[in-house]
């Protein structure tokens, strides 16, 4: 039996080729501003209610990319994956990828080194070591910055800690992120929807990102809305989605994550009003 566990313990796959993915509801966002399912803290539900669309076209935001577990969730994320080897012991010492999405690249070490300290440069992929547990390889990433969770204003912080679980079932790859962060979540998020096929003859397109002017928003200036102000419709109690969907859910929290809280929504008195712009089947 423990020779059986060893070898268990020791086994791999090959993770390396070129990986196209298959279509997943990117980043689960439902309307504008909605958390449901998300273990915001109270201080990141109040970081989120201030956000403003705008940021996005700030001159200091131009070909800012996302970070590497994010960009795995859009859909411009073909993939390729390729080893460094030992030559002497012919191990893996370290796995590289390459996503279309902004070209973000990634490094996960391989060989045993510690992560840096706390203080350390921190870079939208962060710093990556991996370890095989039977044929998944877990990956744990620190030192990220500051980053998106959802496109309207969730993030996590930086000192946030990224698991990455990495499993091949034949020509198909699987990636489960779980996201532990201290300051804006209550409890860890789990992301567990994106898969790719494996494709050789991809073709992987350049993502060319050239600095330029495109907004009339003065350079240095913070878009924001002030407590209660904000206009988007996620957290405006009077509106709805095309589902009916209740405004309390929609504010997130470690609550909303579990299905038993489906339940609990049914008692929730539903919003008459609809999305602006909304066509009357989405109502």
């Amino acid at each position: 039996m423990l020779t059986l566990v060893a070898d268990r313990a020791s086994a791999q796959v090959d993770l390396a080729g070129t990986w196209r993915p298959l279509a997943r509801n990117e980043d689960g966002s439902g309307m504008i501003g909605d958390a449901a399912g998300l273990p915001l803290s109270q201080q990141s539900r109040w970081r989120a209610d201030s956000w403003s669309p705008e940021d996005f076209d700030v001159t200091e935001w131009a070909c800012r990319p996302h970070a590497w577990h994010y960009s795995l969730e859009t859909v411009l994320t073909q993939m390729r994956i390729w080893a460094d080897i030992d030559r002497e012991t012919q191990r893996i010492t370290a796995y590289h990828g390459h996503l279309n999405q902004e070209e973000q690249e990634t490094t996960i070490w391989m060989d045993g080194r510690p992560h840096p300290p706390a203080n350390a440069l921190h870079t939208w992929s962060g710093f990556s070591t991996g370890e095989w547990d039977g044929d998944d390889l877990v990956v744990t990433t620190t030192h990220v910055k500051e980053t998106y969770i959802r496109r309207s204003g969730m993030m996590h912080s930086d000192e946030a800690t990224v698991r990455t679980r990495w499993r091949r079932m034949g020509e198909y790859l699987q990636a489960t992120v779980i996201i532990y962060d201290p300051i804006n979540f209550t409890e860890p998020y789990i992301r567990s929807s994106m898969m790719w096929v494996n494709d050789p003859s991809m073709v992987m397109s350049p993502y060319p990102c050239e600095e330029a002017t495109e907004t009339a928003l003065t350079r240095g200036v913070v878009p924001h809305f002030l407590p209660g102000k904000s206009p988007l419709p996620g957290i405006d109690p009077k509106l709805t989605d095309r589902f009916g969907t209740p405004f309390e859910p929609r504010r997130g929290g470690a609550e909303t994550m579990y299905p038993e809280y489906v339940a609990k929504m049914r008692t929730f008195k539903r919003p008459t009003g609809r999305v602006p712009g909304a066509t009357e089947s989405e109502r």
